[in-house]
């Protein structure tokens, strides 16, 4: 069972991923987590790439009022972060671009920032997650 969680639906548009960065720093915040660390950061960027794939990729073309749903907790000392949307055909997975391609990097930065990750097929869409541990000095109580 969390210990905290946060739940949060976003309409699929390209303001989503903003909010979404938003509500997971308040989330860390009320988790103990110092807003100032690199786990922050990294985590949020996370939860950002998330979220562009899901409003980049995750819709389904012609359908309206379907919304990304992101959900975050924290058990112990992991916090684990997912993203599900309505689109089901197309599974996500890394690439390798090219030098001068402009997009293809959101999984692998995923990847490199969290501790593990991977997708779920759902009835309806997919959820895609990450899961990354809070070392003590990234807390408000670790060393100072």
């Amino acid at each position: 069972m969390p210990e905290a969680f946060a739940s949060h639906h976003y309409p699929t548009t390209k303001l989503a991923p903003s909010r979404a960065r938003t509500d997971c720093r308040k989330f860390l915040l009320t988790c103990g987590i110092c807003p100032t660390t690199p786990f922050v950061d990294d985590l949020v960027l996370v939860v950002d790439e998330l979220m562009v794939n899901a409003v980049t990729h995750g819709r389904v073309p012609r359908t309206y009022g379907r919304q990304i749903g992101l959900l975050m907790e924290k058990s112990g000392d992991l916090i684990r972060v997912q993203v599900r949307d309505t689109q089901s055909d197309k599974m996500p997975e890394v690439r390798t671009p090219a030098v001068r391609d402009e997009e293809g990097r959101g999984l692998l930065l995923v990847a490199e920032l969290s501790d593990n990750w991977g997708v779920r097929k759902e009835v309806v869409g997919k959820t895609v997650w990450a899961v990354k541990k809070v070392a003590v000095e990234d807390t408000e109580d670790g060393p100072k």
